[in-house]
């Protein structure tokens, strides 16, 4: 428990918050006071059926300075995602935490290993995808220029990881629209404008892709083609109903979000900051930019661990149960590890960033988040110069996913 003397703040835990973006400030002053600090949780007021329940968590520790991220995530046992989940929320139920730990990001080892290498077995080659990926990312430019701009959320940055999923999932394009859909409402349920809190929405919507990926499983089950899909349901080692439905979830959740927030993202950075976008425009390495933007943007900012026995953190005591969560957001802003980290440099090398994570939870699907940003900002070079805001755009009121809901944006000329 913490003590008198611990560093305490709400803020961190309040997803409204977060609505004119991360709380950096407090970060660095975190990292500086109380690089592990107690964080008491407000009291959310969550809609189900026709009324309304209220929920305390327990409060956590937040963890702030790179280094400390790193150690506890190499430590799955200590630091558990199993226990109490991967995510912020305490589970409400139960059924809740199973249906956490049947996610991968909410197993531990062996159980997360044996998991994460039957996918990873299962996926395409890098180069597989490549053109899938190069000639929608072209296609998509050509068109939002053509139309001399739009939504860079909707037109753009959400589109672009969509049309690369249905590829990947071996799905009718136009069912992108429903994977949209479902990782908005579950991962906007903080958002007023979105999930609004809405328990009921939150479970139909986990229930409407469930069925989704039943009926695909058993499609392939009976006419197995040469996907993805099939090699996960198929063969020596099938996964069953709900490791499938899980991982699918999983898959069209973090596939699609984390690369629309790492565009829309990077996108504003260029807009924010005049002499970046003109680096860019001149020749700036597409590589190494896009590893700035994913400093810069942290598209999923934190998760969760329990403790699992009595332990401590840059000499702060925790204690078995505890929950502690990595702020990876902050962890990338580190004075200590990144030189001027409040001044983006688009060239910035080494950038030993965690916005993938570290240890064995490291995102499964990063490289895909990479190449498809680094493809759409390729076609998007020539363009932006013409860049220029539309509007003020509107941010996503959540403390896990930094991202826009909108960025409305037009080219000159």
């Amino acid at each position: 428990m913490p003590t008198t003397d611990d560093v305490h703040t709400t803020s961190l835990a309040d997803a409204a918050a977060y609505r004119h973006g991360p709380p950096l400030a407090e970060f660095a002053r975190l990292r500086s006071e109380a690089p592990v600090a107690w964080v008491r949780e407000p009291t959310r007021r969550l809609r189900s059926g026709s009324g309304f329940v209220e929920h305390t968590g327990t409060g956590f520790w937040a963890v702030t300075r790179h280094e400390t991220v790193v150690a506890a995530s190499r430590q799955p046992t200590l630091f558990s995602s199993s226990a109490r989940g991967a995510f912020l929320s305490d589970p409400k139920s139960w059924a809740d935490l199973e249906r956490s730990r049947q996610l991968l990001i909410g197993m531990d080892p062996p159980e997360h290993g044996v998991l994460r290498r039957r996918i990873v077995s299962a996926m395409p080659t890098r180069a597989a995808l490549a053109r899938s990926i190069h000639d929608h990312a072209v296609s998509l430019v050509s068109a939002f220029v053509a139309e001399g701009g739009g939504d860079v959320v909707a037109d753009v940055a959400a589109e672009l990881p969509l049309l690369v999923l249905a590829d990947l999932l071996g799905v009718p394009s136009q069912d992108r629209h429903l994977f949209f859909e479902w990782s908005n409402n579950l991962v906007g349920f903080d958002d007023p404008d979105i999930g609004g809190n809405d328990v009921t929405t939150f479970t139909r919507t986990i229930a409407e892709a469930f069925g989704y990926a039943r009926r695909l499983a058993n499609d392939r089950r009976r006419s197995p083609r040469d996907d993805f899909v099939s090699a996960l349901v198929t063969g020596p080692e099938p996964l069953d109903e709900s490791a499938f439905c899980h991982a699918w979830l999983l898959m069209v959740v973090a596939g699609n979000e984390t690369t629309r927030h790492l565009i829309s993202g990077g996108i504003d950075l260029l807009l924010e900051y005049p002499r970046l976008a003109e680096q860019f425009a001149e020749g700036a390495d597409v590589s190494k930019a896009v590893d700035e933007m994913l400093r810069w943007v942290t598209p999923i900012m934190q998760f969760r661990r329990t403790a699992t026995a009595d332990t401590e953190l840059e000499g702060q005591p925790i204690a078995e149960g505890d929950k502690v969560i990595l702020y990876y957001i902050a962890a990338n802003h580190d004075e200590s590890v990144f030189d001027s980290p409040g001044a983006p440099d688009l060239a910035r090398d080494p950038n030993p960033h965690l916005s993938f994570g570290v240890g064995p939870h490291f995102c499964l699907g990063g490289h895909l988040a990479r190449q498809e940003a680094v493809e759409l900002f390729t076609a998007l070079r020539p363009h932006v110069a013409r860049l220029r805001r539309a509007g003020a755009g509107s941010r996503l009121a959540s403390n896990f996913m930094n991202g826009f809901k909108e960025l409305p944006v037009t080219l000159d000329g």
